[in-house]
């Protein structure tokens, strides 16, 4: 009895981590955006990005299990084609802290990156990664390509 009822017990708890579950999130907007007041606004829905100066890209994701409301800390991994600097130095991409809100259980990530140098404009892919530290929650990949 003493066995079955531990093993209720364990089975209960595990079911209600599992209820609780991992942080998870989906991918709800991507492409060509700009910046309205503050705001994302999305032009076009694509992943191929024509290699352009002041061409905005990124996208949006909606993040559930994060925990209470309130102000969380997650992490931006960005990779992208070696990009030589004018001063010599080159870069593959940047890891952030960045923090993200979440209200009624749901927090919305944007992230973005906006060509502003010719020395930018480079074909190749660029890997934006979102995680809570100890794992992906969003992976969203663009083709920067010339022409259009």
């Amino acid at each position: 009895m003493r066995r079955a009822l531990t093993f209720v017990m364990s089975s209960m708890m595990s079911a209600m981590a599992f209820a609780q579950g991992a942080p998870s999130a989906k991918v709800v907007e991507y492409g060509i955006v700009r910046s309205v007041d503050g705001k994302f606004v999305f032009d076009r829905k694509t992943k191929r990005i024509p290699l352009r100066r002041d061409l905005r890209f990124g996208f949006c994701a909606e993040i559930v299990g994060l925990g209470a409301d309130g102000k969380h800390t997650l992490a931006e991994v960005v990779r992208h084609p070696v990009l030589v600097q004018p001063n010599g130095v080159e870069t593959n991409g940047w890891n952030v802290p960045r923090m993200v809100t979440v209200e009624n259980g749901v927090a919305r990530w944007c992230a973005s990156h906006r060509f502003e140098h010719d020395w930018e404009l480079v074909p190749g892919k660029w890997r934006f990664v979102v995680g809570d530290g100890e794992r992906d929650l969003v992976i969203q990949e663009f083709d920067a390509v010339r022409g259009k």
